[in-house]
């Protein structure tokens, strides 16, 4: 088995993406949202690979959940709610989103927002559970149900899906706009990324990919009642910033399938920093574990949203791999 960073973009050339574009702009979402099934009716058939861990991950979740969270495995259900994902990125970057397809809850959201209009940066941790690509978009509009421009630097691997994001950037100038490459993350990075937050900006990045650069760099963590490893990088990142950190979830509700709601979830972490270094490694792991609960959370609620087509418990041999155990 490859470590995801290794597995081939399923479109091959800008082609698909492309012709995906005109479609959201000739045709209208709900018509186009028809043609989601017969496309991943025939992904499901073709693409052995996405069959196969589609159904690896949902084995994991059946037997965590001890078979509340889905009755049975369904490769075709997972394929077929990435499929509308994807249409529902690329009608986003083509204008075709606003926040009211947002729903925002009574968690830590208000405490976002209020830290944010009074020019504060955040950092927020996000996963590819959900869109959360849609989130980002909306910021990139100025839509943040904040009254003031609120700066947005995202750190992404722009390597593995090259096709998906030339294709964008090409629709939508905005889409590269801010984004640092994850294998670049260095000193010149990180005092952008403080700048940003000085701000009163926000630093975005998923936190369930080990890195593609320095894979062997994770924290060994259980997910689902099985050993995974997780980003180190992301959560050290956490802990030199020193900023407030949110984990923000955005999932489509239930029953929207024409017209497409997305369930906005923010949490934010009672963990600090100022602390000496030995600490700081265990609160930094401490941060990890914090993320994967509430990721457990959501996988169980949201079975079928779960975008890593890879196996997710893979682990590079050898390496150094920072144990996560006995954290509270």
């Amino acid at each position: 088995m490859n470590h995801w960073s290794q597995v081939k973009e399923a479109a091959q050339s800008d082609a698909p993406i492309r012709l995906l574009i005109l479609l959201v702009k000739l045709v209208p979402f709900p018509l186009l949202a028809c043609l989601v099934p017969l496309v991943s009716l025939f992904y499901t058939l073709f693409s052995r690979r996405a069959r196969q861990e589609a159904v690896r991950y949902q084995k994991q979740l059946l037997a965590f959940s001890q078979g509340e969270a889905l009755r049975r495995p369904s490769a075709y259900r997972q394929i077929s709610s990435f499929a509308l994902c994807l249409v529902e990125k690329v009608a986003a970057w083509s204008g075709k989103a606003s926040l009211d397809a947002v729903i925002f809850h009574d968690d830590d959201v208000a405490e976002l927002k209020a830290q944010l209009a009074k020019g504060k940066g955040a950092m927020l941790i996000s996963s590819h559970l959900g869109n959360m690509e849609l989130l980002r978009c909306l910021a990139s509009y100025g839509e943040t149900g904040v009254s003031r421009n609120v700066p947005v630097i995202a750190i992404m691997d722009m390597e593995v899906s090259s096709h998906f994001s030339r294709s964008i950037s090409a629709l939508n100038s905005r889409y590269q706009m801010d984004i640092i490459p994850a294998s670049s993350i260095g000193i010149d990075s990180l005092e952008k990324l403080q700048k940003t937050l000085a701000d009163g900006g926000l630093v975005v990045v998923a936190g369930d990919r080990p890195s593609a650069s320095s894979p062997e760099r994770s924290i060994r963590t259980s997910f689902l009642g099985k050993d995974a490893p997780l980003p180190y990088g992301v959560y050290l990142l956490a802990s030199l910033l020193d900023v407030p950190v949110y984990f923000v979830f955005s999932l489509r509700a239930k029953r929207s399938f024409f017209r497409p709601k997305y369930n906005m979830f923010v949490t934010k972490s009672d963990i600090c920093f100022d602390c000496g270094r030995k600490e700081r490694k265990l609160r930094t792991e401490a941060l990890c574990r914090q993320f994967v609960k509430l990721l457990e959370r959501y996988c169980l609620l949201y079975p079928y949203q779960w975008y890593n087509f890879f196996d997710f418990w893979l682990f590079s041999e050898g390496g150094d791999t920072h144990e996560q155990q006995g954290i509270d």
